[in-house]
């Protein structure tokens, strides 16, 4: 007896669990007819379907059903509804259309043509919807439109979470709003909170710019966004790109972290850095964080970098750009550096403050300011002004130098053709024969200097005033003064290529000293041992 006990123990526990489950699936909730003008019910044909003609009245738990006419199976616990459908769940909820099947098991409703819900201030219209009672979800797969109080959205897929307030939208989405178009491959809209949630493509227009962004969200009510993915802001005459756009609608504003580059289309220049701030009112910005300024020219583009870059409007309204601490540049046939720099788009002339240094054909000048004037997009003039110096390296040992008041460089073609020493003119230059040989040392004063360059070598010195100065052969320059007064040679500190202008001296005295360091350890090392 014990043994079939124990046999049939598993199948009397299996029947405990699952015959209640069994007969919950079976209870069917009631569907009351409220009302309706006539009853028909044909026996022969159908007997478990009631047909329902004029001023139906049904009701479902929490939900009324209205419609003109209706046929109702209540073995089934189902019905279908024809004309003037209407719907009312939870008193809040009102759909509307010309038919309705309903199943009351499920409590879900599939309606047809001339569709429209309504939810409080929100309503959504489509020719198809489904809705469920149990889930309050309603869906969409054949377009739809949602109007609220500010903005107009279609779609071709939408459900419609309406306690929670939550539309979901996927396939060509397009949102209206008076101030802006949306469009998108797919997003979350919360009714309430007014947000939009970007989950794909979106691009939004707007009269003064264009947005593109694959991840993020707006709030249409404080016009405050974050865009997360991919992103893009295009307005009339520049560029915005960042790993992450911050941008407050009403205040003007955008911020853009990481691996922003803004580019002025229009004057070819592009900034960037990791940190952008913009006023987009006066387009005004500010960028820090690895900073890198580019003045692009196809035959050769101008590379600079500096602590911080900041793009302002001048009195004129002309756009200038400034660059301070730490400033570097690099081109191929110039190189600068300075503690601050200001490029005015007004008169296309940069200037460079604080201990300023170019590097030009092998030469390096040097001044208390030193100005780069273009014209036609091409350089014409370098402006070296107070205490002027000039130096290049005539071999290992020997140094011409010019020395002045102030010296004006004109360019032809990218080329440093003459240089004017206006005031107070020196010079120490080391003249050679026509085998290439040195032959002396000259050394020279006058009040006006002009000098010719060919190539990367003094061609030609013009005084206009008479000078004051010798001639010394070479066997006695070791006796003599081979420096101007001031003289420097600053070669370690040019950028020899694009990447060093992100070096500065103290980086490179720093790594000197670790070097240092560590061969005084590996000398004191071999020594003990």
């Amino acid at each position: 007896m014990a043994n079939i006990a124990k046999k049939y123990l598993s199948l009397i526990l299996l029947m405990v669990i699952v015959l209640p489950q069994i007969s919950i699936a079976q209870k069917r909730s009631k569907i009351d007819i409220k009302n309706s003008n006539s009853l028909v019910i044909d026996r022969d044909i159908n007997p478990d379907v009631q047909k329902l003609i004029g001023d139906v009245f049904m009701m479902h738990e929490n939900m009324k059903l209205y419609c003109d006419s209706a046929y109702y199976n209540e073995k089934k616990s189902e019905f279908e509804a024809f004309s003037q459908v209407h719907i009312i769940n939870a008193d809040t909820v009102h759909i509307y259309g010309d038919y309705l099947k309903y199943n009351g098991n499920n409590k879900k409703a599939a309606l047809k043509n001339n569709i429209t819900l309504k939810n409080q201030k929100v309503s959504l219209t489509t020719n198809k919807l489904d809705y469920d009672m149990n889930l309050n979800v309603g869906y969409y797969d054949q377009g739809g439109t949602i109007v609220d109080s500010t903005n107009v959205l279609t779609s071709v897929i939408g459900r419609y979470y309406t306690k929670k307030n939550l539309f979901f939208f996927k396939d060509s989405v397009v949102l209206v709003n008076p101030d802006y178009t949306l469009y998108s491959d797919t997003l979350k809209y919360q009714t309430v909170s007014k947000i939009i949630n970007i989950l794909g493509p979106t691009r939004i227009e707007s009269e003064k710019e264009t947005l593109y962004t694959e991840l993020g969200w707006y709030n249409t009510q404080t016009g405050i966004s974050h865009l997360l993915k991919n992103n893009k802001v295009n307005r009339e005459t520049y560029e915005v790109k960042g790993d992450s756009i911050h941008l407050d609608k009403f205040n003007e504003l955008a911020m853009v972290y990481r691996n922003v580059e803004l580019q002025d289309t229009l004057n070819r220049l592009i900034a960037r850095g990791h940190y952008l701030e913009m006023h987009k009112d006066t387009e005004e910005a500010f960028l820090t964080d690895s900073t890198l300024f580019i003045h692009v020219n196809k035959q050769d583009s101008l590379f600079l970098h500096s602590d911080t870059i900041r793009i302002e409007k001048d009195t004129n309204n002309f756009n200038r750009i400034l660059a301070y601490n730490k400033v570097k540049f690099f081109r191929s046939n110039l190189q600068g550096k300075c503690d601050s720099l200001s490029y005015s788009l007004q008169d296309s002339t940069m200037r460079m403050f604080n201990d300023p240094i170019i590097w030009a054909q092998g030469n390096q000048i040097t001044a208390d300011t030193i100005s780069i004037e273009s014209q036609n997009k091409a350089i014409k003039y370098l402006h070296f002004r107070t205490n002027a110096f000039l130096c290049s390296r005539e071999d290992s040992t020997l140094y011409n130098q010019i020395k002045g008041r102030n010296m004006l460089g004109h360019v032809s073609e990218n080329h440093l053709d003459k240089l004017d020493i206006i005031g107070n003119g020196e010079t120490l230059y080391f003249p050679r024969d026509d085998h290439g040989i040195i032959v002396g040392m000259n050394v020279a004063k006058s009040s006006s200097i002009s000098i010719s360059i060919l190539g990367q070598k003094i061609d030609q010195i013009l005084f206009t005033k008479k000078p004051d100065g010798n001639m010394y052969p070479l066997f006695d320059i070791v006796n003599q003064k081979r420096f101007l007064k001031d003289f420097e040679w600053k070669d370690n500190l040019r950028p020899k290529t694009k990447d060093d202008i992100f070096i500065w001296e103290s980086s490179i005295i720093e790594l000197q000293n670790k070097l240092k360091n560590r061969l005084e350890k590996v000398i004191q090392k071999e020594l003990e041992e």
